[in-house]
């Protein structure tokens, strides 16, 4: 049987959540999607050309980010994230971590935008999500992160260790403030960065 090959976003996504991060141990959850949204967009601006070496991902097959409401945005990442809860190798859970306001919005207005209805009378209090593999999951994303150099491995996993720990609005502000370009039709930019604009 030949080595599984990493040649996609998804692949990317699966090793995200498979990676340890700061507690050390494979299949470390991650707190929400606009947390994975954030954490995919970093990735692809900060990490990739690192990490992409002995693998098929490029610029090309990587999520596509545009600047949203929120900063940063990319449907993908809730359409790869909806495809393996569905498949059964991604569970979700409610998280101890507090939703923020902006988390709430975003996955507000995405359903909305990509078709979905809210019940009209229903109001229900958002809850921030966290995000893990199942374990049909875990042993696909094991073959695939078992062809990834020490290197490699190092590298997601420090990645991963460092915005899991951060707070929410810590890594938004670090985005906000590091990739302007990415902020141009956020509604929350003055918020974010703690000054009008």
């Amino acid at each position: 049987m030949l080595p599984a090959k990493i040649n996609n976003r998804k692949d990317v996504l699966l090793l995200m959540l498979y990676s340890p991060g700061v507690r050390g141990i494979v299949n470390e959850p991650v707190a929400g999607r606009t947390r994975l949204v954030k954490m995919l967009f970093l990735f692809k601006a900060e990490v990739l050309p690192h990490f992409r070496r002995g693998t098929e991902i490029n610029e090309d097959n990587f999520y596509e980010f545009f600047p949203w409401n929120f900063g940063p945005f990319s449907s993908q990442v809730y359409d790869d994230l909806t495809f393996f809860i569905l498949r059964g190798f991604v569970e979700s859970s409610i998280s101890d971590e507090e939703g923020l306001p902006e988390s709430a919005e975003e996955w507000e207005q995405w359903q909305m935008e990509s078709g979905g209805e809210r019940p009209p009378d229903e109001i229900e209090a958002y809850q921030e999500e966290e995000f893990q593999l199942t374990e049909a999951g875990k042993t696909f994303s094991k073959a695939l992160y078992d062809t990834l150099s020490t290197s490699q491995r190092q590298l997601l996993k420090e990645f991963k260790a460092r915005l899991n720990k951060a707070p929410l609005r810590a890594i938004l502000k670090y985005v906000y403030t590091t990739y302007p370009e990415q902020i141009e039709k956020s509604t929350i930019k003055g918020e974010i960065l703690g000054r009008s604009l």
